[in-house]
């Protein structure tokens, strides 16, 4: 019996023509976007780490990368401009508070013949510095402790009491502790390095010994990371952001397990506050938990957690979004991309309004005169940037490198044209990225946190650190002091609010 076969009829061929067409388009779509990656990730390795654009080059991409990134190509007119050297400044003059002294140099008595046989006679001299250091001085300080005694009855035996100590039986200082806090959490270096450099000082100090230490004085400085974290909650406008952290002992969980070390902060117009919070958890719940009670603007990145939080508190929690993100996603485009296309004129518009929050912090404008300059100058710029993206969105691969950055920009803009309604608003979250940035250089060195105690710890320590720093003050004094007056204050039941970093002004004790 012979088969026949079926011929495909005219609509049949169509739709399968249909088919293989958005197929390929599918891939096309696919290669692209692998070649936005790989061209990303060659210039994330090989290129500049800057993100500022440079108007003196007619093509400030980097050379040999390959085709544009899905730029939807625009006429951009190159702008030059005569480079402006830096001026070379002198060795600056060593800090007058350093202690000095005088080291005299003459010549020789037969050198003060002249060769015609007269005494040469002092005309002048010539003065200059050097720096030089003197190890750390470390001494032993012997507390001794009177008794006294009832020679009648013998019953009577008085001891004299030691004030209250920062770690009650450890031999441990006050100075010696903040030394080695500082050392780890702000000069980055892990305890063992500590052990090492107090053996060059002939000192022998365990490594677990100042571990245990360490986590001490995190549960000691607690109570002033509550009146911080309640400081922050009144403020009325908070920054936040978060970082991976790895804890290799926590209950529960596997070593590899990744958990996040969050900050919160207060506009950057107010009296810096600085708490760093632990959690094995990024999600909004950790936010509620810490911002519980708060009321005013949250400033974060487009992590969907921030925006979650404040939708469960509509009409008490504004999400306050980051020009710094948004731009950042286009910045990265036109490192890689050969012409200058849209992605470079998005990052040219955003340049305007971060100009005019320059000019505003130049002028020193009152809050009242930025928001009417914004009102004035920057929404007409953002009014006319979302008309150009919105123009872009369809023409662009939505999943390519320029469409995920218009896509971000756009799903985001509510939030980021928030700062428009204060002049006390922030731009962007910056700031709080910079609090991240000693965290994260901390990381490299130490890898990972031992225990969830050790983590808790750390953040209560750079809570103090670096709101102590945002305050000009040396840290190793502030930690110093506070130890030795921490412990009698709760003692007897004072207030701490003098203590706090933004408070603290230094005392002899």
């Amino acid at each position: 019996m012979t088969q026949t076969t079926q011929i495909p009829s005219q609509s049949d061929l169509e739709k399968e023509v249909l088919r293989l067409q958005s197929k390929i388009l599918d891939l096309e779509a696919t290669n692209a976007r692998l070649m936005d990656n790989l061209r990303l990730s060659q210039q994330a390795r090989f290129g500049r780490k800057s993100e500022k654009l440079s108007d003196d080059d007619d093509n400030p991409m980097l050379p040999g990368i390959g085709q544009v990134f899905d730029e939807a190509s625009v006429d951009v007119e190159p702008k030059k401009q005569a480079k402006k050297r830096a001026a070379q400044g002198g060795r600056k003059p060593l800090p007058e508070k350093l202690p000095r002294e005088e080291a005299t140099h003459d010549i020789q008595e037969h050198e003060k013949v002249c060769s015609c046989g007269h005494p040469l006679h002092c005309i002048g001299k010539e003065e200059s510095e050097q720096l030089e250091v003197i190890p750390a001085q470390v001494k032993v300080i012997k507390n001794v402790r009177y008794k006294y005694g009832c020679k009648s009855c013998e019953d009577t035996i008085i001891l004299a009491k030691m004030p209250p100590q920062a770690l009650p039986k450890s031999m441990a200082g006050p100075g010696l502790l903040a030394h080695i806090m500082v050392s780890k959490f702000d000069d980055h270096l892990p305890l063992y390095r500590q052990c090492e450099m107090w053996q060059r000082a002939g000192v022998d100090l365990d490594r677990t010994t100042m571990g245990r230490w360490v986590m001490g004085c995190g549960e000691l400085l607690m109570p002033l990371i509550d009146l911080m974290k309640q400081d922050i909650i009144a403020s009325g406008s908070v920054q936040a952001d978060e970082t991976g952290v790895q804890v290799m002992n926590e209950k529960g969980r596997q070593n590899k397990s990744k958990s996040f070390m969050w900050v919160f902060k207060t506009a950057a117009d107010q009296k810096s506050k600085i708490v760093y919070h632990y959690s094995p958890s990024r999600s909004s719940d950790v936010i509620s938990s810490i911002l519980s009670g708060f009321e005013g603007y949250l400033q974060s990145d487009g992590y969907a957690g921030y925006a979650k939080f404040a939708k469960t508190r509509p009409g008490e929690i504004t999400n306050l979004g980051c020009w710094a993100h948004a731009r950042r996603k286009f910045v990265e485009i036109t490192k890689v991309a050969t012409k200058k296309g849209v992605a470079y004129e998005a990052v040219k518009r955003i340049a305007q309004i971060y100009k005019i929050e320059k000019q505003s912090r130049d002028d020193k404008l009152s809050v009242e005169e930025i928001w009417k300059r914004r009102q004035k100058k920057s929404k007409p710029i953002l009014e006319d940037l979302k008309e150009f993206l919105l123009k872009y969105q369809g023409a662009v691969p939505p999943k390519g490198l320029l469409g995920v950055a218009i896509s971000y920009t756009l799903r985001n803009w509510d939030s980021l044209i928030v700062y428009l309604e204060r002049g006390d608003l922030e731009i962007d979250n910056n700031a709080t990225e910079r609090c991240i940035k000693p965290f994260a250089v901390g990381r490299k060195n130490w890898m990972f946190k031992g225990c969830v105690k050790g983590a808790e710890a750390s953040a209560a320590i750079y809570s103090l650190i670096e709101t102590a720093k945002s305050h000009g003050h040396n840290p190793y004094n502030y930690l110093r002091d506070i130890l030795i007056r921490l412990p009698i204050k709760i003692a007897a039941g004072e207030t701490l609010d003098d203590l706090l970093p933004y408070n603290w002004k230094p005392q002899s004790i």
